[in-house]
């Protein structure tokens, strides 16, 4: 039987709809593979449009000069974390904002540069948090001797509620928190072994100046003497001073193993240099600049801890095989000796500081337990 032309193009019309149909279902990927690539070109093009915004948009405003100064030698973990600092922003604005780095108290002592901080006459310092304790009783739960038992926990204390308080607790005096630097674990050193507190009697070590620094030497039978940093060496080398506590980067920094035999690894506090900003010079600044220099500070941060961390480990291979010295590890139970004899300190300062930070930590610290 012969088609008519109407019954012809309706066959058409029904393949061409099946074919449009096959293709809209076993051909689609095609298509929207293709309509994808178009999207994400689309997202990619409009993300380097606001990179390309945003750096303009930092690239342009006034010139900003940082100064940020600290006591430690130049080469130690903080230092080249600071310079780091100093290539991001000046990368990240074009020049706009730049950073100077002053090391080893070339403006000045701690003391005095958290004063220049108040001033407004220096932009940033690292300072040590054994030297805030006059303007907020919150770092005293810091100096707490044996507090932290690793990296780890230390670190979330201070990245979370209780860092950020101790921060917010500063700015009345003229500070903003910018960020805990890790300088590396405190650890005693001096011309004769010490394996328990006992072997610390009689012993004139330098300590910063700080009441709880003193207390707990004082109380492990030592004789405390608060000195500045600068003058450190030359005591020991003297003989005015026996003794003293420091980290590997600033016993290498300052080439305190020449003058001290054994480094004891008592690591009685978790050091952190906090990284602080005259608060008087961040309120100038425009919210943007305040945002992109706490990004920068952020993303320095982490780098710097790696850096400490990595570091500590190398000078400690390096300053105990030198032919020289000798590194004592405690063991754990030495170790707890320490601590357990500076129970009186906990006495005097925990109930003023309050037993439920103490408590919050030590659950931190059970966290991390290996």
């Amino acid at each position: 039987m012969k088609k008519t032309w109407k019954q012809i193009m309706a066959c058409v019309s029904a393949a061409a709809l099946a074919a449009a149909s096959v293709s809209g279902c076993g051909g689609s990927g095609k298509t929207e593979t293709v309509a994808q690539t178009t999207a994400a070109q689309t997202a990619a093009k409009e993300e380097e449009a606001k990179a390309e915004n945003a750096a303009e948009d930092a690239a342009s405003g006034d010139k900003i000069v940082i100064k940020i100064a600290h006591v430690s030698q130049e080469g130690v973990p903080i230092d080249v974390a600071s310079r780091k600092l100093g290539e991001m922003l000046s990368e990240k604005t074009g020049g706009r904002i730049t950073v100077n780095v002053f090391p080893a108290s070339a403006l000045g002592n701690n003391t005095e540069l958290l004063e220049q901080l108040q001033m407004g006459t220096l932009e940033m310092a690292i300072s040590s948090v054994a030297f805030l304790g006059a303007f907020t009783d919150t770092t005293k739960l810091l100096d707490l001797p044996y507090l932290f038992q690793s990296n780890e926990a230390a670190e979330e204390v201070l990245d979370g509620e209780v860092g950020q308080t101790v921060f917010s607790n500063l700015e009345p005096a003229g500070f903003k928190g910018m960020a805990w630097l890790a300088t590396g674990w405190r650890h005693v050193t001096a011309n004769k072994e010490i394996h328990k507190p006992e072997d610390m009697k009689g012993l004139k070590i330098r300590v910063m100046e700080n009441q709880m620094h003193i207390d707990h030497f004082n109380t492990l039978g030592a004789s405390a003497v608060p000195m500045a940093f600068s003058e450190l060496y030359t005591a020991l080398q003297n003989g005015t001073m026996d003794a003293q506590e420091n980290p590997f980067a600033n016993i290498d920094g300052n080439r305190l193993y020449e003058v001290q035999k054994y480094i004891i690894k008592t690591g009685h506090i978790y050091d952190t240099s906090p990284l602080l900003a005259s608060k008087t010079w961040w309120d100038s600044l425009s919210a943007s600049d305040q945002e992109l220099i706490q990004s920068c500070v952020n993303e320095m941060l982490a780098y710097e801890r790696e850096l400490s961390a990595s570091n500590e480990a190398e000078l400690e291979e390096k300053i105990g095989s030198n032919g020289t010295n000798t590194v004592i590890i405690l063991t754990d139970e030495e170790r707890q000796a320490f601590r357990d004899a500076a129970q009186p300190v906990y006495d005097k300062y925990v109930p003023e500081i309050g037993e439920d930070l103490v408590k919050q930590i030590d659950e931190i610290n059970a966290k991390y337990v290996k």
